[in-house]
């Protein structure tokens, strides 16, 4: 009968095989894209303002994951369905904001709830 040591040092053993084997090799590791820096807060917001009704209010940009969000903070006196909107606020495909940035993600405020963001891509 083997002893908890044992056993424990050959899982350990394999690990580091296993780890050493990955790293080495350029396999999984290599593979992963080199991604951008995010793009500058304001010129986020000045891509988004055009389409941004008068009384809409955009939160400042934060980033998570490596990828802009954006707050849209609607009137509650508004009526629509929110993605719909969030589709018509994308910059078009031609802004210079997607030079720096593939996604943008809004995430529509109304009446007290944020709804699930939504991916403006060019």
């Amino acid at each position: 009968m083997r002893s908890r040591t044992t056993v424990l040092a050959a899982a350990v053993f394999g690990a580091v095989l296993l780890a050493g084997r990955f790293a080495a090799s350029g396999a999984p590791l290599d593979e992963l894209p080199a991604s951008q820096p995010p793009p500058d807060q304001q010129s986020l917001l000045d891509s988004l303002r055009p389409q941004l009704p008068a009384n809409w209010h955009l939160s400042q940009p934060y980033i998570y994951l490596r990828i802009s969000y954006v707050r849209v903070f609607i009137q509650d006196e508004w009526r629509g369905n929110p993605i719909a909107a969030a589709i018509s606020l994308c910059p078009e495909s031609d802004d210079g904001i997607w030079d720096t940035t593939r996604i943008i993600r809004l995430v529509m405020r109304y009446h007290q709830r944020d709804w699930p963001p939504y991916e403006c891509r060019p």
